[in-house]
């Protein structure tokens, strides 16, 4: 049976920009996904927009940028456990509009699974 997705983090912002919003072709209600790196960070990954030999757009998969501490910790366990979300970007705002990039989330998925319980020990 399949659970419904409700939202968890309906907005939350993305830290350590890794790219140009502008450049990006992205637009809003574009799917991401999310990978936790060796680090324990959250990362958000979508396809970004690039051409090659500067005439042929494509797509290629890059890191748009991480979590805050506090929404890592919250996904980052259900995530290592191999649980699905769907992330979509619902809010861009591009360098030349203001004087600091701002890129939001929203991070949809069953909230009764993001309590993981903790592998058992042989004592």
């Amino acid at each position: 049976m399949h659970d419904p997705m409700q939202p968890i983090l309906p907005m939350t912002r993305l830290t350590s920009l890794q790219v140009n919003i502008a450049r990006t072709g992205l637009s809003l209600g574009d799917p991401a996904e999310a990978f936790v790196d060796p680090e324990g960070q959250v990362g958000i990954v979508a396809p970004v927009q690039r051409y090659l030999l500067g005439l042929f757009p494509h797509r290629r998969p890059r890191v748009l940028g991480y979590l805050s501490p506090a929404a890592a910790g919250l996904i980052a366990p259900a995530l290592l456990a191999g649980e699905a979300f769907r992330i979509r970007i619902v809010g861009l705002t591009p360098e030349h509009l203001a004087p600091e990039p701002e890129m939001h989330i929203s991070i949809w998925g069953d909230p009764k699974r993001l309590l993981v319980p903790p592998p058992l020990t042989m004592a």
